[in-house]
């Protein structure tokens, strides 16, 4: 009978010492999504070439800027919104820089955009782990 208490009490100390809790911890901060429309007189004369409009948001942060991802994309048709194009592409004329509270859409055309422009914004959220 010792015998047999002994080598319970063995196995329960193995199970129990083999147990791991596992804490997993969940993204917080959700991917966000803005949209923009900027008609045909926000486009300002770029002194190089081509014309460039400011979008102003206070999303645009320094953890954004280092740390998180951006995608920006132009609608096909205006603000249909119907399907869009990611931007920079060999396709279009449209390119953009990142600053702090602000991105600058660039329009490569030797005319502005005729019709109103929907521009979506995706910030992409991540945490830096080098």
């Amino acid at each position: 009978m010792k015998k047999f208490t002994l080598t319970l009490l063995c196995i329960a100390t193995l199970g129990l010492a083999s147990c791991k809790k596992d804490t997993i911890i969940n993204q917080t901060t959700p991917n966000r999504t803005i949209i923009f429309d900027r008609t045909s007189s926000s486009w300002i004369p770029n002194p190089g070439a081509g014309f460039y409009v400011d979008l102003l948001a206070n999303e645009f942060d320094l953890v954004n800027l280092k740390d998180e991802g951006v995608l920006v994309y132009i609608a096909t048709d205006g603000t249909n919104a119907t399907g869009y194009f990611q931007i920079p592409n060999s396709v279009s004329k449209y390119d953009y820089e990142i600053y702090q509270g602000k991105i600058r859409i660039y329009y490569d055309g030797t005319i502005r955009p005729s019709s109103t422009t929907r521009i979506k914004v995706v910030l992409i959220a991540a945490k830096n782990i080098s």
